[in-house]
C-alpha cells in the first residue's frame, strides 16, 4: 500500500527515559534521557535533554516537560508527541478494560503487546495523519479513589500538592491569557482532565501550546515559593501542566475548530531494560588469555540458585584458567547484581556480567509450560547477542558443579555446532514412559536418531559456526512454529541433528526425580544409555535437578545435600531457607484445607448413607479417635 503524502508527515514522538528502558524499535519514537544535565553517566545511544537551547537542570521541577522544551527548541518535525518510558496511547480501534486510573494495563511493550495496540510507525502514520492533535484520553477524576467532585477539588486533595498554587496559575492566566480564563474554570469545576501530559500535536498548534505553557510556568516559578515542598511537590509544574494541556486543548479544539483524536492510555508495568542490542553486541571477552565464556541465563527471583551454582563453579575452577561468566538477565536487580560479584570476588579469576538479551526474544510468543520461563530460550540468541565470542559454554542455573568446566569448554567442537550430553530421560519417555512421546518425536519433531536426543542443559556453543548456518530470525521462527515439548532443548535438537560432539554423560547428571526417573524412565532407555547414566552417576561433574522437584524446597531429594553444602557460604541462604519455610506453610495450610473438606464431605454421604441421628452420634466419635492418631 502507497502511502499519501499526508502520511508521510515528519512525525516525531518522544520517549521520555530516565533510565534504560525497552522502547519500541521505530522511526517515529524516540526515547529522550530527561533530566540529563542532573547525571554524570548519561543512557547511551538516546537522545539528551541537555543538547542545544535547554532547562534539563530543571527536571526535578518539570519532570517530563524538559522533553518538551528541548523538542520545541531544537526538533524540526510536522507533529511534536510525547509519551513516557512505561505509558503510550492505544492506536488500535478497539477499546479495552481500564484500572480505577483509567488505564490499560499490560506486562512489557513487547512483540505482540505493540501488534495489540498498533504501536508501530505505519499505523501511528496513518492515524496522526488525519489529526491536528492526538491527545490521551481525559481522566474522569470522579472515578478514582478518592471520589473528587471537580478536579480542583482533586488537585486540592493531593497529598503533596498545594492548592494556593493552582490559584496562583488562575491569576497568571487572568493577567497573561484573559481569554483562556473561562475554559480554566470550566475545567476546574468539571470532572475531566488530562494527565502525564501526553499528546501528539501539529507542528503550529506545538509552538503555540508551548510558549502558553512555559510562559505561565516560568512566572509561577517566579512567583512560587516551594523551598519547603515535598519531593513530590517540588514537582508541581509537572502537575500543573497536566491541568494546563486540558485548558489549552478545549480552547483551541473549540475556537480553531481542530480535529481531535482522544485515545487510551496504555501503562506498561515492566519496562526496565540493562542494555541495548548494540551495547549488548559490544561484550568482548572479559581476559586476554584463558578465557573460558559460560552463559547461565535467570530472572531475578531465580538468582540466589544461580549464585549458589556460580559459587560452586569457581570453588572447582583452575587458578591457570579465567572465568568470564555473562549472567543473561532481563530484570536482575543491581542489589542482586553488587550480592553476586562480591560473592565470587572472593577469585580474581572470575569476571561477572549481565546481558540482557529480551530485545532479541520480545517479539516473539514462546511456548511455556510447567516450571519452564521464557529464560530458557535465551540460549537461543547467543550466537548473535556475542559476536566477539567464537564458543561460549551455556549452563542451566539449577545445578552444581563438582569439577571444572573448563574442561568441557577446552573441547574442540570445529565442524560441530555444540557438543552436549546424551540424554537417558528423554530416551526412556520415547520408549514408553510417556504414551505420545514416540509418535511426538517421529512424526512432529521429526528425529532421524531419537537416542542421539541431548540434554540441553550443558551445551558448548559453537557460535561461529552457528553464524554460518542460521540467523537469529531463522532459529526463532523455527521455535515460535511449534509447542514444543521440551521447548529450546527440541528446537536445539532438531536444529544441530548431525553436528553434535557427545561429551562425557557426568557432566550433566540430572538427579532422580522424585525417585521414578531411574526406576521407571531411564530404566525403559536403551542398555548402553542406561549404563552410561549409572556410570555417571558414581561420580557427577555436574549435578543437574532437571525437572520440578528442586533441593531449595526439597533438601532431602536426591543429591539434595550438594546444593545446601555450597549455599550454606552465600549471602542468600537465610532467604532460601525462608522461602522454603514459607512454601511448607503454605502446603501445610493447603492440606489442612482438603482435611477439613474431606470431613465435611464425609459428614454429608454419612447423613445420604445413615441418616441425621446415626451422624450425630458417629462423627464425633470418629474426629475424636482421628485426632489421638495425629
Amino acid at each position: 500500500m502507497l502511502l499519501t503524502e499526508k502520511v508521510m508527515k515528519n512525525i516525531k514522538i518522544l520517549i521520555s527515559c530516565h533510565k534504560q528502558s525497552m522502547v519500541p524499535d521505530s522511526k517515529i519514537m524516540l526515547p529522550i534521557e530527561v533530566g540529563a544535565d542532573l547525571r554524570k553517566k548519561h543512557i547511551e545511544e538516546i537522545l539528551q535533554d541537555n543538547q542545544g537551547e535547554n532547562i534539563s537542570s530543571k527536571n526535578k521541577m518539570y519532570c517530563e516537560l524538559t522533553a518538551q522544551y528541548w523538542a520545541w527548541k531544537n526538533l524540526d518535525a510536522d507533529y511534536y508527541g510525547f509519551f513516557h518510558y512505561r505509558r503510550y496511547l492505544n492506536f488500535s480501534d478497539k477499546r479495552y478494560s481500564v484500572d480505577p486510573w483509567q488505564n490499560i494495563v499490560e506486562e512489557s511493550p513487547t512483540g505482540d503487546c505493540l501488534k495489540k495496540y498498533n504501536l508501530d510507525d505505519e499505523h501511528i502514520r496513518a492515524l496522526v495523519g488525519e489529526y491536528d492533535l492526538v491527545l490521551a484520553e481525559e481522566k474522569n477524576v470522579a472515578k478514582m479513589s478518592d471520589r473528587s467532585a471537580s478536579v480542583y477539588e482533586q488537585y486540592k486533595n493531593g497529598r503533596s500538592l498545594n492548592i494556593k498554587d493552582m490559584d496562583l496559575v488562575r491569576d497568571i492566566i487572568a493577567d497573561k491569557y484573559p481569554d483562556y480564563l473561562d475554559t480554566f474554570e470550566n475545567v476546574m469545576k468539571g470532572k475531566k482532565t488530562c494527565l502525564c501530559n501526553m499528546y501528539i500535536m501539529k507542528k503550529e498548534l506545538f509552538h503555540e501550546y508551548m510558549t502558553w505553557l512555559f510562559t505561565i510556568l516560568f512566572e509561577f516559578e517566579k512567583k512560587a515559593d516551594m523551598s519547603e515542598y515535598t519531593v513530590e511537590g517540588y514537582r508541581t509544574p509537572g502537575h500543573l501542566a497536566e491541568r494546563l494541556l486540558t485548558v489549552f486543548c478545549w480552547y483551541t479544539e473549540k475556537k480553531k475548530n481542530l480535529k481531535v483524536k482522544r485515545l487510551q492510555t496504555i501503562v506498561f508495568l515492566k519496562t526496565d531494560q540493562k542494555m541495548t542490542l548494540a551495547q549488548a553486541k559490544k561484550t568482548a571477552p572479559a581476559f586476554a588469555e584463558n578465557n573460558v565464556a559460560i552463559a547461565v541465563a535467570a530472572n531475578d527471583y531465580f538468582i540466589p540458585y544461580c549464585a549458589t551454582f556460580l559459587k560452586s563453579v569457581a570453588e572447582h575452577g583452575n587458578s591457570k584458567k579465567n572465568y568470564d561468566i555473562l549472567l543473561l538477565s532481563q530484570d536482575v536487580s543491581d542489589v542482586n547484581v553488587k550480592k553476586m560479584e562480591k560473592l565470587l570476588s572472593a577469585w580474581e579469576n572470575v569476571s561477572l556480567r549481565v546481558i540482557d538479551p529480551s530485545v532479541l526474544i520480545d517479539q516473539y510468543t514462546f511456548y511455556i509450560r510447567g516450571h519452564f520461563s521464557k529464560e530458557t530460550y535465551y540460549r537461543l540468541v547467543l550466537p548473535e547477542l556475542l559476536p566477539n565470542y567464537d564458543k561460549v559454554l551455556y549452563l542451566d542455573s539449577d545445578m552444581i558443579a563438582m569439577d571444572d568446566v573448563a574442561k568441557i569448554y577446552d573441547e574442540n567442537v570445529d565442524g560441530y555446532l555444540l557438543a552436549a550430553c546424551h540424554d537417558a530421560d528423554t530416551a526412556g519417555l520415547y520408549n514408553g514412559y510417556e504414551k505420545d512421546k514416540k509418535r511426538y518425536t517421529d512424526k512432529v519433531l521429526k528425529l532421524k536418531e531419537p537416542y542421539q536426543y541431548f540434554q540441553a542443559g550443558v551445551l558448548l556453543l559453537n557460535l561461529k559456526e552457528f553464524r554460518k548456518r542460521y540467523t537469529t530470525k531463522q532459529i526463532l521462527d523455527f521455535a515460535v512454529s511449534e509447542n514444543w515439548q521440551l521447548l529450546d532443548q527440541d528446537i536445539l535438537n532438531k536444529l544441530c541433528e548431525g553436528a553434535v560432539k557427545y561429551i562425557d554423560m557426568s557432566w550433566n547428571v540430572m538427579v532422580d526425580f522424585a525417585g521414578v526417573r531411574i526406576s521407571q524412565i531411564i530404566a525403559l532407555a536403551p542398555r548402553w544409555l542406561n549404563e552410561m547414566y549409572q556410570e555417571a552417576r558414581k561420580n557427577p561433574k555436574i549435578i543437574h535437578y532437571a525437572g520440578p522437584q528442586k533441593p531449595w524446597f526439597e533438601p532431602g531429594m536426591d543429591m539434595g545435600m550438594q546444593f545446601w553444602e555450597c549455599a550454606r557460604g552465600t549471602s542468600y541462604y537465610e532467604i532460601m531457607l525462608s522461602r522454603m519455610s514459607e512454601r511448607y506453610s503454605k502446603l501445610g495450610a493447603k492440606n489442612a484445607g482438603r482435611k477439613h473438606k474431606n470431613i465435611i464431605a464425609g459428614g454429608v454421604q454419612c447423613i445420604l448413607d445413615h441418616g441425621i441421628a446415626y451422624t450425630i452420634q458417629y462423627v464425633p466419635k470418629r474426629l475424636a479417635k482421628k485426632e489421638l492418631n495425629t
